[in-house]
């Protein structure tokens, strides 16, 4: 610990990203760290989302620490509450269990020139010092509520998915979902068949293309770990290439353009109505939006008691909700598939920092754009760090929290082995990586008109595709152990 500071990093979340930070270090001897969670549990997105149905849509094999790839899972798509076990077998196995302070939420950390530390504030009033904050709050912490009148005056049950009651039964209820997200794919077949009746209410359709499950026993050649590895390689080497296709979009839109074409003919195939399948069609390019899997979700619409509606919602009422066309739709259930804050201010972090002059950082980004050298770092806020900043995205959240992690060790080791208390990004070098960043976004696909119609949350409030790094995740992964702290300052 350095001077009279309580701690050396103090990590803003016990989510995935939180419990990595901390795991990493701990494998580097440091052990004057402190968790942060305003939950009372660790776990952080997959501790909120028990939603019937919910589970990952990478293969678990590659969504895991590169570190700790034998563990049970159950299926090749693991479902969440696994996730959350492994989470949790993770934070236990590598010690970072006993540095978790519980209903620690944090309001604001504020940056102190004269000593190089941060000073951070919780919501009970309790202060605490470091010389390092590490923002873990996640991407997707935060659920949004959709902007529609009366919502509040619903007489029935509403919930978020990401707030889902358990203690409330389905079964016979008239049940509306708004929204036709990730979420909604995975709950829509897994309800359908237990209620009454089921209206999706849909404004943009979304890519869905098959999902290769399957059952994973004790002896299934997957627990070998030679297989694990050449499995996990593989898996990691499809993400890659689907990356590059979309982030390259400008240069060669064939690709994508046919396995879209592939994609939309096997979705078609799914729904018996011709009419009922073209509006499940999106008609915006593959790869606007993040895509969803699932062998179930389209043939739902194939029951008599799943309903598709397409109108737009004016307003909900006591008894269910209003279309744009004046037809309401009576029902008992509000169940809001509506996503969560992505790149809005107050989001990622989801407390206010105040770096070096008073600067508030979600102020910044909203006069200047979202940016972050290396996704991790930005000008003007010496020893902060985010796990998971502007540009930074992909497909695969463990793989990039690992390439982001090691950037944000090395900074710090290179720091302690300087015998220097502060640590920050050069305004050059961040406004030349901004630059590369701003250039290479314009020439993906969620720039391009092929996504004009998709409302991808891969776009921030000023049109910059900002959430995903544009760039494969290899080419993060290389850069980052060539350049290693190339650009930042020391003192």
């Amino acid at each position: 610990m350095s001077g009279n500071l309580d701690f050396d990093v103090v990590i803003v979340g016990a989510g995935i990203s939180g419990i990595a930070a901390g795991i990493e270090l701990l494998r580097r001897g440091q052990t004057s760290f402190v968790l942060l969670e305003a939950g009372s549990e660790l776990g952080g997105t997959w501790r909120d989302n028990t939603y019937p149905g919910v589970a990952v849509d990478i293969p678990s094999i590659s969504y895991s620490f590169s570190f700790e790839t034998d563990y049970p899972w159950s299926r090749v798509f693991a479902p969440g509450e696994e996730i959350q076990a492994y989470v949790n077998h993770c934070a236990s196995k590598y010690g970072v269990t006993p540095h978790i302070r519980y209903e620690s939420r944090v309001t604001k950390t504020t940056f102190d020139a004269g000593t190089n530390g941060w000073s951070t504030l919780l919501a009970t009033g309790e202060r605490l010092t470091s010389r390092y904050v590490i923002s873990a709050t996640g991407l997707l912490s935060q659920p949004k509520l959709p902007a529609i009148a009366g919502l509040e005056s619903f007489g029935g049950k509403a919930m978020h998915t990401a707030r889902w009651d358990h203690d409330y039964d389905l079964s016979g209820k008239r049940v509306a979902i708004i929204g036709t997200g990730a979420s909604a794919v995975q709950i829509v077949p897994r309800i359908a068949e237990h209620v009454a009746h089921l209206s999706v209410f849909q404004r943009t359709p979304i890519w869905v293309s098959p999902r290769f499950d399957g059952p994973l026993n004790p002896r299934s050649p997957l627990r070998l770990a030679p297989v694990r590895g050449v499995m996990r390689f593989f898996s990691e080497l499809s993400l890659d290439v689907v990356t590059a296709a979309i982030v390259n979009y400008r240069k060669h839109p064939a690709f994508v353009r046919t396995i879209g074409w592939l994609v939309r003919h096997w979705m078609r195939r799914q729904v018996n109505d011709p009419e009922l399948a073209a509006k499940l069609t999106p008609n915006y390019g593959l790869g606007c939006k993040r895509p969803a899997i699932s062998n179930t979700y389209l043939k739902a619409f194939n029951r008599a008691n799943v309903s598709l509606v397409t109108d737009g919602i004016a307003e909900i009422r006591p008894t269910g909700v209003v279309t744009q066309n004046g037809v309401l739709h009576e029902v008992d259930t509000l169940i809001l598939a509506t996503g969560f804050l992505t790149t809005e201010q107050g989001n990622t972090p989801s407390f206010e920092v105040f770096g070096a002059g008073g600067v508030e950082l979600g102020q910044f980004w909203e006069d200047h754009r979202l940016q972050a050298y290396a996704g991790v770092s930005v000008h003007g806020f010496p020893n902060f760090f985010l796990t998971a900043g502007p540009y930074a995205g992909g497909f695969n959240w463990f793989a990039m929290l690992e390439a982001n992690l090691n950037h944000i060790m090395a900074c710090m080791d290179d720091a302690r082995a300087r015998g220097a208390t502060r640590v920050e990004i050069g305004k050059e070098a961040h406004d030349k990586y901004m630059r590369h960043m701003w250039k290479r976004a314009d020439g993906t696909v969620f720039k391009a008109d092929a996504c004009s119609q998709a409302n991808s949350y891969y776009l921030d409030s000023r049109g910059d595709a900002s959430l995903p790094l544009p760039h494969t995740p290899w080419w993060r992964a290389i850069r980052g152990r060539i350049k290693r702290t190339d650009g930042y300052e020391f003192g």
